[in-house]
């Protein structure tokens, strides 16, 4: 297995201490813009899982010998499923294998649909009380994760079993990992992807690592990167670490000379504040919302922003990655999407698609390359039926009609005879006196209607004001103000799975990864600790008395983690428009 031919630069000799910049390499020739991935296929693997009527094909995980496999079922499916009987067949011969670990997702240790080594009986399946736990409790859009150790050291780390939800939104099955700021640093790292040769990065001069350069130094297998001052939050690279393998991506397209990542220092000044990839008026921290296509045709014309709190950095290159439902991955290595090449792509995107972008390269002082280790995602919902109409009362025909006929879908939002002002106020959510309107030079009544059984209220505000900027020529600048956040019920039924009453326990807190196990304690100490770790004020928007307790694993190294695992209460943690402040100008007539 090669990978990216011509895609990683030479090996740096002599970088200075403070900051690196690579020797460039152009695409080879006779290849303009195209990099041959790999140079042959990869063997199927010998493994799968059969599961009543369900053969679930097992794919390579990570060396040696791990696997992973995923499906997607009906719910009555499913619930037929669990009560059968599972084997692990490898060309075909079943394998003895114990369930190490069958949960729903998200992950809670002690939660109600948590299982550590089931009682599972072969040929004949899982004991009643998991198979009842499993049929009554899982619903639509559910993740089911099991764990299983084979014979002949054969692991399976994860059968991922998606229930389908048709009502759900677009979600896809790569997620970026959110950034973790633990307490530790590491002045090396391990890259360990299969299919290519194993690295090391690490400043070879340094006498706190030099024990782990002279190991690895005797492992002829290994590159090893000398990067002066090299310091990292991740010690290892695996596959499971990355978005996707060398053998996944379709094709990659090379606009620029490409760099070598893995020979640049990792930017490590983003510990505290929340970063933030800004694409126009969308932003991904570090997945975003689901954006509809038309917003994100909107700003095809905008470049990538990076933010680490207030303070932006410039973009050398990216990675770009394009994936979704019916689209296999494919790379583009670009310094800006207006490049012609990928411009012209970004036009054909499709709903039900996610756009990466990955291994950006930043140049925090002029001449200084750094490798932002974080990645982010923009998210294209799928396509539902709607039905929008905008008009002047004074006018007879509407100035905007857009959708589906719905008639039988439920109406989200009716404004009828209100001016353009008042609109604005309730479309932004916000109230005279944090809106500025001065510039707001014609103001007629209106008449608004959205319809839909798909889409939500919040995305019927989004598509109404990106109609109103258009045909009044709107310009809506949120001003910076300092960063609060309230805490927000989103699922009220996941809530109360993780609510009590029992006697108060308390909080087991890891101050090296930042993480608490919550252990039946009221909502105010959550508080406390949340707003302690994050540096941010936390507002309760939650009607829950104080003999509600909660219980569950909390993760407080970052704010997107923090947002991450508050989903498993049901909870999410929304910035707060309490302090906002909103200029609205309007522009003159061309």
């Amino acid at each position: 297995m090669r990978g990216l031919t011509g895609f990683i630069a030479a090996l740096m000799i002599g970088l200075t201490a403070s900051c690196s910049q690579p020797a460039y390499k152009a695409t080879p020739e006779g290849q303009p813009g195209y990099l041959p991935i790999h140079e042959e296929t990869l063997a199927p693997s010998p493994y799968r899982i059969e599961w009543g009527s369900l053969r679930i094909p097992l794919s390579k995980f990570a060396n040696p010998e791990v696997y992973k496999g995923e499906a997607e079922l009906a719910l009555d499916e499913f619930r037929t499923l669990i009560g059968q009987p599972l084997s692990v067949l490898h060309e075909g011969q079943s394998l003895p294998f114990e369930v190490v670990q069958i949960h729903r997702e998200p992950y809670q240790r002690f939660g109600a649909f948590w299982f550590s080594y089931p009682d599972y009986t072969p040929g004949e399946g899982f004991d009643a009380s998991v198979v009842s736990t499993f049929q009554s409790g899982i619903r639509p859009g559910n993740v089911i994760d099991l764990r299983i150790d084979a014979a002949d050291s054969i692991r399976i780390q994860y059968l991922r079993i998606r229930i389908i939800d048709p009502l759900l939104p677009y979600s896809p099955v790569v997620k970026v990992p959110h950034p973790r700021h633990t307490q530790e640093a590491f002045g090396f790292q391990v890259i360990q992807e299969s299919g290519q040769r194993p690295m090391l990065r690490i400043d070879t001069a340094a006498t706190h690592t030099r024990h782990i350069y002279e190991l690895y130094q005797q492992n002829a297998l290994y590159k090893i990167i000398n990067i002066p001052g090299f310091r990292t939050y991740n010690r290892l690279i695996a596959d499971r670490d990355q978005l996707f393998s060398t053998q996944e991506i379709r094709r990659t397209t090379a606009l620029t000379d490409p760099i070598d990542w893995r020979a640049l220092p990792d930017y490590m000044d983003y510990r505290g504040p929340e970063v933030e990839l800004r694409w126009g008026q969308l932003v991904a921290n570090p997945m975003s919302t689901n954006y509809h296509l038309w917003q994100i045709e909107g700003q095809l014309q905008q470049a990538l922003q990076l933010f680490v709190g207030p303070r932006l950095l410039p973009i050398h290159s990216f990675q770009l990655i394009i994936a979704g439902e019916a689209q296999q991955p494919e790379m583009w290595v670009a310094s800006s999407l207006q490049q012609t090449e990928l411009a012209k792509r970004l036009w054909q995107l499709q709903p039900a698609q996610t756009l990466y972008v990955n291994r950006i390269i930043v140049e925090p002082e002029p001449g200084c390359l750094q490798l932002f280790p974080q990645a982010f995602a923009f998210n294209i919902e799928a396509a539902r039926p709607f039905r929008l109409v905008l008009k002047e009362t004074a006018s007879a025909k509407p100035f905007f009609v857009s959708g589906q006929d719905t008639t039988g879908s439920p109406v989200r939002l009716s404004i009828q005879g209100v001016t353009l002002s008042n609109a604005l106020l309730e479309l932004l959510e916000l109230d005279s006196s944090q809106v500025n309107l001065g510039g707001l030079h014609q103001d007629p009544e209106l008449n608004i209607t959205f319809a839909s059984s798909r889409y939500s209220l919040s995305d019927g505000r989004a598509m109404i004001l990106e109609q109103l900027e258009d045909q009044y020529r709107l310009e809506i600048d949120w001003r910076p103000t300092p960063p609060q956040y309230e805490l927000h019920l989103s699922d009220s039924l996941l809530l109360k799975e993780h609510l009590t009453t029992e006697d108060p326990g308390r909080i087991i807190w890891d101050a090296q990864e930042r993480t608490a196990l919550v252990l039946r304690a009221p909502l105010s100490e959550v508080l406390q600790l949340m707003q302690r770790e994050l540096g941010v004020p936390v507002h309760n928007n939650l009607s829950v008395g104080e003999v509600q307790l909660f219980r569950g694993h909390l993760d407080c190294s970052s704010i997107a983690a923090a947002r991450s695992s508050l989903a498993q209460f049901g909870l999410s943690l929304r910035r707060s428009k309490a302090c906002a402040q909103v200029v609205v100008r309007q522009r003159p007539l061309q």
